[in-house]
């Protein structure tokens, strides 16, 4: 599963029909930091990239000019930071996610200086996990889906979305429903960006999610 903050009016993450060629797009991006980058990334092509926050701190993108596709241009764009990009479909709904490289980053990564969001990132995914694994249909580790939603001063989830469906209706309301009655804790850091988007990914192996969770 991966957690990710998105800018607060973000592009619509694009939908995935069947054997459509992906548009080009005229890129002229100087190298800077990541963060920036993949915000003028989404922007220019509408497509949001799904990443923690605490994964891109202290890294610069490559400088990526020309016309290229998007997936393409965010590889590039890439290049050195010991990131790559994955393009994954939930339902209906195509996401790029960033994720390592490998074990070895081909860049050095300047260390950020801490905000309490990663701890708040850490947080968040335990908190849903703990709702998602007390319903046996959303606690099964076989399937994906992508989820977003806001949390309030409160530390209390609002306004979820199903953005992508697993394949199961009935997972697909329960979700919905486990989401809106979680509770983080505390209030989320003033700077974090939101709304969270968070992507479920089957588990390796087909393990159930939840049973290296305490289940």
């Amino acid at each position: 599963m991966l957690a990710a903050a998105e800018p607060a009016v973000a592009p619509p993450l694009a939908a995935a029909p069947d054997a459509i060629e992906a548009p080009a797009f005229e890129f002229d991006l100087p190298a800077q930091p990541l963060a920036l980058a993949l915000d003028r990334f989404a922007d220019l092509t509408g497509r949001a990239a799904l990443f923690s926050s605490t994964l891109v701190a202290g890294r610069t993108s490559a400088a990526v000019r020309g016309r290229l596709a998007p997936l393409a241009a965010l590889q590039a764009l890439l290049q050195g930071t010991g990131l790559e990009a994955e393009e994954v479909s939930a339902g209906r709904v195509a996401a790029l996610v960033l994720k390592p490289a490998g074990p070895s980053p081909s860049a050095p990564v300047a260390a950020a200086p801490s905000t309490g969001q990663e701890n708040y990132d850490s947080l968040i995914q335990a908190r849903v996990w703990e709702a998602l694994c007390a319903a046996p249909l959303t606690a099964q580790g076989g399937y994906r889906s992508l989820l977003r939603f806001r949390i309030d001063a409160a530390g209390r989830v609002q306004r979820a979305q199903l953005l992508g469906g697993s394949g199961d209706a009935r997972r697909d309301l329960l979700l919905v429903e486990a989401l809106e009655r979680v509770r983080i804790g505390r209030a989320p850091p003033p700077q974090m960006p939101q709304p969270v988007t968070m992507l479920i990914l089957p588990e390796q192996g087909g393990t159930p999610a939840c049973a290296s969770r305490g289940r």
